[in-house]
This record gives structure tokens, C-alpha cells and sequence, in this order.
């Protein structure tokens, strides 16, 4: 019983975040906000944000102390970012694609926790 209960509560938990992370991105897609900040939401993969790879306009991007582990190439889509914040993940490797974002002027990756 308690493992079910406890597994049902993260659920809930897990909504809720996701509830909010999808907030935030309907109200910066709604006022044209070029600015994300999408800390501390547990976030696991950024194909989860609904619409996030496709806001083009988006000048800044901040994802840190959330619980990603991969960059989807799909990122070269942001042609606007100037600023991506990935501070405190638990990312393998960054997709050459990066590469392809030509206004990208501050790329924070300190405190990769790298595996093996």
C-alpha cells in the first residue's frame, strides 16, 4: 500500500509541475516574453515543454536545476537565443547543433554532474 501511495503522490506531484512549467510557457508565448525561465521544475527532457522548440523569438532560455539529460539537436531551432542557461543538470553531451545558434553569447553548463 505505502509504495503505491507514495508513487501516487509523485504523480500528483509530477503534474503539478508540469502544470506550471506548461503555464509559463503559455503566459511568455501569450505576451511575446523573449525571456523563459524554467528553474527548479524538474523538468527531464525538453520535448516534455510543450511548444518550447518552436518559440523562435526567445532571446534567453534558463533551465538550471532541473533534471535533464540530453539536448535535443532540435534546440538550433531557438535561431533567437543569445542566453542558455543549463547550470546543474545531469546532461551527457551537447548536440553539434549548438553550434548553429549564431546569436548565442552565454552557454552556463558549470556543474555538469557527468556519468559514465
Amino acid at each position: 500500500g505505502l509504495f503505491l501511495w507514495v508513487g501516487s503522490i509523485l504523480e500528483k506531484f509530477q503534474e503539478k509541475m508540469s502544470k506550471s512549467v506548461r503555464k509559463v510557457v503559455e503566459e511568455a508565448r501569450d505576451s511575446g516574453n523573449p525571456e523563459l525561465d524554467l528553474q527548479d521544475k524538474q523538468i527531464t527532457s525538453l520535448e516534455e515543454v510543450s511548444g518550447l522548440l518552436s518559440m523562435e523569438y526567445i532571446t534567453r532560455l534558463s533551465l538550471p536545476h532541473n533534471r535533464l539529460t540530453r539536448v535535443p539537436p532540435a534546440i538550433a531551432n531557438l535561431i533567437n537565443l543569445e542566453i542558455l542557461n543549463l547550470f546543474n543538470n545531469i546532461i551527457e553531451e551537447l548536440p553539434t547543433s549548438i553550434s548553429s545558434l549564431n546569436k548565442l553569447r552565454i552557454l552556463n553548463v558549470g556543474q555538469f554532474l557527468l556519468t559514465h
